[in-house]
């Protein structure tokens, strides 16, 4: 009777460290992974970063066509840079606010 109970024992052990060990490693790979979606997160914030410039840099070069093409590009140019003055003025009003 006590040896079936020292085998049911023993199993149990086994059981044990190998649940344990199996946790030792999820744990690992779950670290590795936080690791690997904080990587690929500031990758995409840079990547969003570059496409803001880049589209800046476009609106930039637009405009600057505009000025040099007809004087009805020009016109438009006027009105656009006319509208971002406004949209600048009225963000400076809510600051001083």
């Amino acid at each position: 009777m006590t040896n079936r109970y020292e085998e049911l024992i023993n199993a149990f052990e086994i059981k044990l460290r190998k649940l344990f060990s199996e946790y030792k490693l999820l744990q690992l790979q779950n670290t590795q992974l936080r690791e690997e979606l904080d990587r690929k997160h500031n990758d995409l914030m840079h990547a969003h970063q570059e496409v803001l410039e880049l589209r800046k840099n476009y609106d930039h070069l637009h405009m600057a066509k505009n000025l040099s093409g007809s004087e009805e590009e020009r016109e438009e140019s006027k009105l656009k840079i006319n509208k971002m003055v406004r949209e600048i003025d009225k963000c400076l009003a809510l600051l001083d606010e």
